[in-house]
């Protein structure tokens, strides 16, 4: 009996790990599969920064054309706050909406 038991509880333990794996791996996109970034005809810089808060993003400046690299923490009416800078991770920025130029996401993997 003592053998049973011990032989018993992992056998539970593999049955729980492989149903939340089996429920992980529905939960996630594919191999292969691509997000897709999404224009509407209303959409604004504005609307479309809001759309990927909490995701990171590349924002190069109109004029000087650097480029701001982070997570997108919060988007507000002329300002978007951006956290964990690429090559300045101790630093956080706050850039002016109407001066982003354009905006690159990440859609694919290798």
């Amino acid at each position: 009996m003592f053998v049973r038991s011990q032989v018993r509880i992992p056998f539970v333990l593999v049955v729980a790990a492989t149903a939340l794996a089996a429920v992980a791996s529905a939960q996630q996109l594919p191999a292969g599969a691509e997000k897709k970034m999404v224009l509407e005809e209303q959409d604004s810089m504005a609307s479309v920064l809001k759309r990927l808060e909490g995701k990171p993003v590349r924002l190069r400046m109109a004029g000087s054309g650097e480029e701001v690299l982070g997570k997108l923490q919060k988007v507000g009416r002329e300002l978007a706050h951006l956290s964990d800078l690429s090559g300045r991770e101790f630093f956080d920025a706050v850039v002016r909406i109407d001066q982003v130029a354009a905006v690159s996401v990440q859609v694919r993997g290798r």
